[in-house]
């Protein structure tokens, strides 16, 4: 959220560089994993985004007008999804 305050007071119009909003840490394992009577994760996610709601649509809008892209809650851990998204052999 800092970072992209700083950023729209640069003044500028878009980012210079390709640049990604992840937004999973916001998310707080408390049910623990999926079961017959538990929705584990599910359950997280819908908090998550239940308390985070302002902060998620912010960092969505400000991603959209400056061209940065926008990992939405629940897209998974960052580091995985760049190992399946853009890492490639001898990069």
């Amino acid at each position: 959220q800092m970072a992209l305050l700083q950023f729209m007071s640069s003044g500028l119009p878009r980012v210079a560089v390709p640049s990604t909003v992840h937004c999973d840490h916001l998310i707080e394992a408390q049910t623990g994993a999926a079961g017959e009577t538990n929705p584990g994760g599910a359950a997280d996610l819908e908090r998550a985004i239940d308390i985070n709601r302002e902060v998620y649509d912010f960092l969505a809008t400000v991603t959209a007008k400056y061209g940065i892209g926008f990992w939405k809650p629940g897209s998974g851990i960052i580091h995985q999804i760049i190992l399946e998204n853009y890492a490639f052999p001898g990069g």
